[in-house]
């Protein structure tokens, strides 16, 4: 705890991301940013009302859970809407990600690219 009484914690346990097509979003996390299977597809609790599987990266060890709903609304990502807008994450070099091997690898696989910004994060106190 913090000497606020605020409690504090050492990582990020997981990230839950809602999806429209499980299979799809896994495959895609693992093919390409390396993230590895971690559970077996398997039903949530029945509030939940959807199945979730987990993949971890092996090397961050970031671990995302996937679910796709039973009752889906079939909407598109919307960045006006209220939800997770993006999920960033650090790369060694900004050459892994823009690099000719990469990029040709990503468009054999049908991934399109939506671009990547370099961000310079500061914090003032």
């Amino acid at each position: 705890m913090i000497g606020s009484g605020i409690p504090t914690f050492t990582q990020v346990a997981h990230v839950a991301l809602v999806v429209r097509d499980m299979a799809a979003s896994v495959a895609f996390y693992e093919r390409v940013l390396g993230f590895e299977q971690a559970s077996e597809r398997r039903e949530g609790p029945p509030e939940a009302r959807h199945p979730r599987q987990l993949v971890r990266h092996p090397d961050s060890g970031l671990v995302l859970g996937i679910h796709e709903p039973y009752e889906r609304s079939h909407d598109r990502f919307d960045p006006q809407r209220t939800g997770l807008d993006h999920l960033a994450v650090t790369v060694v070099g900004v050459a892994v990600v823009l690099g000719t091997d990469r990029a040709d690898m990503a468009r054999s696989r049908g991934i399109r690219a939506a671009g990547v910004r370099q961000v310079l994060v500061r914090w003032r106190c």
